[in-house]
């Protein structure tokens, strides 16, 4: 079977905005958005397995969707805050991209058509971070509706900036991927929620609309900083809009949002090649009393480009030249240089012992956020459990970690990325607001978390940020208090740190301190 390549959109444009891969991708989603929504290989069936919710589809007036059985079996399946989101997406594209194949093949176009990616991390290129082009034309050559700007008569909404190419949509600290591929591990060995949770994202059961992000696994970042960068939420002429790659139930009607998943698709790929020892998962997990083999315990059912039924194990994932896909990527070496987590790898780290992180301390007043900073604060404990181990672990690259928990974060709407800071200054400045930086809260599918559904109890998302180097900063500039830990929630867009428009409240329930003597 011969190995089709998946290529960089960004190299491809280069030639031209309108090379042969980028629009033939435009009328291929031109003629599947012709398609009624009930029809599997149609533009309308293929969004909604990501995620559907018929008050947020912008199509409903474009006629029926398929009936309730068909969407229970079939629609709202993305796997998001577990172990499972990088195969389950692996397999999404791979039969979106063969359905999208047959409809450029039946346009007259070649039938070794492969979907391109967005290459935003690449430092190489000072464009990276803008929109591709033809995702910013609203015109093909002919001069039709160029289908990648605008569906069946409706435009994509994207934040503001984004189709007039702004580089700065994408902060660069967004698409960061050092972290994520100086990860030693795919998932935790056990059903972990809290600390480091790997490149792949923790242990679970099947799970619709994640909760629970690690501090540097590919899902928090560059993923979800990207859905939430290239969708946005705004308001003009006092009415409020949501960018669709915002909300998980309307992310996958963007055609950039293929293009995206297929990058993150490739720094699997990437992660996978960097070293022997970066391994998928193996054996069984037990998660909540069950005992879960992320190999073959879940089938995930799709249709093919013939609109037939058919399902595949994450197991049949790990090889992407294999059947039932056979691509490849143009470039799956690590484009980061050697960093302080790569050189650990280097060094052994991935000896340390497991330890499952210790709570030292926690906030006991909740915290609203509506626009403006707010900021709580506690005292640390002294480590009583497996944090103990942390003084004679230190001699050990990678061993000792400190993470920063910030759980139940719920809201209607997911209107405002916030910046999230250690013990700043009372009268910060801009250089303190970089130096006590503790990571960013990126709020993809925080409205699906803060519902009760069959899913989930409606607790919201929880975040865990690695701020062991950051304390140990703090430390040496005599900022860190272990009895007075404070944390700030700053707005990120409003200029100087200063307020936003207030927005629906986001609600905070713990914020906390772990320690562990191990990265896992």
């Amino acid at each position: 079977m011969t190995i089709l390549t998946r290529k960089d959109a960004w190299k491809l444009s280069a030639s031209s905005t309108w090379e042969p891969t980028l629009l033939w991708y435009a009328k291929a989603v031109g003629e599947m958005s012709s398609r009624p929504a009930t029809d599997p290989t149609s533009w309308r069936y293929q969004a909604g397995i990501h995620g559907y919710k018929a008050k947020t589809d912008p199509f409903a007036a474009k006629g029926p969707v398929p009936g309730a059985v068909v969407r229970r079996k079939f629609w709202g399946k993305c796997q998001h805050g577990t172990w499972f989101f990088l195969p389950w997406h692996r397999m999404y594209l791979g039969y979106f991209e063969r359905i999208v194949r047959a409809a450029v093949v039946k346009l007259g176009g070649p039938s070794d058509w492969t979907l391109p990616y967005w290459n935003y991390s690449d430092t190489s290129n000072p464009t990276a971070r803008a929109l591709p082009p033809a995702f910013r034309e609203k015109k093909l050559p002919d001069g039709a509706p160029n289908p990648l700007y605008t569906i069946d008569g409706i435009d994509v909404l994207r934040a503001p900036g984004v189709n007039a190419g702004k580089l700065a949509v994408l902060p660069p600290a967004d698409v960061a991927i050092s972290g994520c591929l100086a990860e030693t591990f795919f998932s935790p060995k056990s059903d972990v929620t809290t600390g480091d949770l790997g490149f792949g994202g923790p242990a679970t059961a099947a799970n619709h609309d994640g909760t629970v992000f690690g501090p540097d696994s590919v899902e928090t970042r560059p993923h979800n900083a990207v859905h939430v960068d290239v969708g946005g939420q705004w308001t003009q002429g006092g009415k409020t809009f949501d960018g669709w790659m915002i909300d998980p139930d309307t992310a996958a009607l963007d055609p950039i949002f293929w293009v995206h998943h297929a990058n993150i698709d490739r720094l699997w790929s990437v992660w996978k090649d960097l070293d022997p020892a970066h391994a998928n998962p193996s054996g069984s997990v037990n998660v909540h009393g069950k005992s879960i083999s992320w190999a073959t315990a879940v089938k995930f059912a799709f249709h093919d480009e013939t609109g037939a039924v058919v399902s595949l194990t994450p197991g049949q994932m790990v090889d992407t030249r294999a059947k039932p896909f056979f691509y490849d990527y143009d470039d799956t070496k690590s484009p980061v240089a050697a960093t302080a987590g790569l050189a650990a790898i280097a060094a052994g780290s991935k000896a340390v012992p497991k330890q499952i992180p210790e709570m030292l301390g926690a906030n006991a007043k909740k915290a609203t956020l509506t626009g403006a900073p707010s900021t709580v604060s506690f005292s640390l404990q002294p480590p009583a459990g497996p944090a103990k181990a942390r003084t004679a672990a230190a001699a050990l690259p990678g061993a000792a970690k400190t993470y920063l928990q910030v759980e139940n974060v719920v809201s209607k709407s997911s209107r405002a990325t916030y910046e999230v800071f250690v013990n700043l200054p009372e009268k910060p400045t801009s250089g303190a607001y970089e130096r006590h930086l503790a990571g960013a809260m990126h709020l993809f599918g925080v409205v699906q978390a803060s519902r009760l559904s069959e899913e989930h109890a409606g607790d919201g998302l929880n975040f865990s940020l690695d701020i062991t180097d950051l304390v140990d900063r703090l430390k040496a500039t005599g900022d860190w208090d272990e009895k007075n830990v404070r944390v700030t929630f700053v707005p990120r867009g409003a200029g100087n740190h200063r307020a936003i428009p207030e927005h629906d409240p986001i609600k905070i329930g713990r914020v906390s301190v772990y320690r562990s003597s191990s990265g896992r």
